[in-house]
């Protein structure tokens, strides 16, 4: 089971994806009129009109420590986990060079997510899901003697979009493109020894499977 830890700093902010910042590309040669057409392109299309498609939200684990044996009331902490995955955020165009920031502000309107996406421009915008333990921890105290999996999770967001320019002297700039993105990371412990709940996500099932011992009641 996995339960709510005490953080040693407010939630973190870190979150990716799974493949490069990159988006399509303008050529300097084409000349400085050129250039300031693409970017006139580009800032039309921003606030153009997103139809999404192939939308994926799944979560992934990111890092974890394999399960040890605690006493009743020792503590455990997520800050010696070891990464054992790492999403890069990337908004990927084909077409006008769009704000990634402007991008992923429109996913999140899209999805009517109650948390943000990193890379949106409203808080901390790290670019891979790499964890800094320096920058916040949890722990949890053993309620029973037995193995225990600290680990973390973010939960990873990937969409398709096309996205049609509002301003109509730009209609020949209609962009598609990829996103890849995710929301604040979740620090926690799997307690080897507990039935996992029902509602259990994706990323605790995976530290359990990897953590745990076979025949665990975590690994149901």
């Amino acid at each position: 089971m996995k339960r709510g830890l005490t953080t040693a700093v407010a939630a973190v902010a870190i979150m990716a994806g799974v493949a490069g910042c990159t988006s399509g590309g303008s050529d300097a040669s084409d000349g400085s009129e050129g250039a300031a057409q693409h970017l006139s392109a580009a800032k039309a299309c921003d606030d153009g009109t997103y139809t999404w498609f192939n939308v994926s939200q799944r979560s992934v684990l990111t890092d974890m420590k394999p399960g040890r044996h605690v006493e009743k009331g020792e503590k455990v902490s997520t800050k010696e986990v070891a990464e054992v995955a790492r999403y890069t955020r990337s908004v990927r165009t084909d077409g006008a060079d769009l704000s990634p920031k402007a991008v992923i502000r429109a996913l999140a309107e899209h999805l009517k997510l109650s948390d943000r996406l990193v890379g949106d421009g409203s808080g901390p915008d790290e670019p891979t899901t790499k964890y800094d333990s320096s920058v916040a921890s949890g722990e949890r105290k053993a309620e029973a003697s037995g193995r225990y999996v600290p680990a973390r999770e973010v939960d990873l967001v990937e969409a398709d979009f096309h996205d049609s320019c509002e301003d109509s002297s730009f209609q020949d700039a209609a962009v598609s493109g990829h996103v890849v993105t995710w929301q604040t990371p979740t620090l926690f412990v799997v307690a080897c020894g507990e039935k996992p709940e029902k509602n259990r996500s994706q990323g605790e099932r995976e530290a359990a499977r990897l953590g745990c011992r076979e025949g665990d009641p975590a690994r149901a």
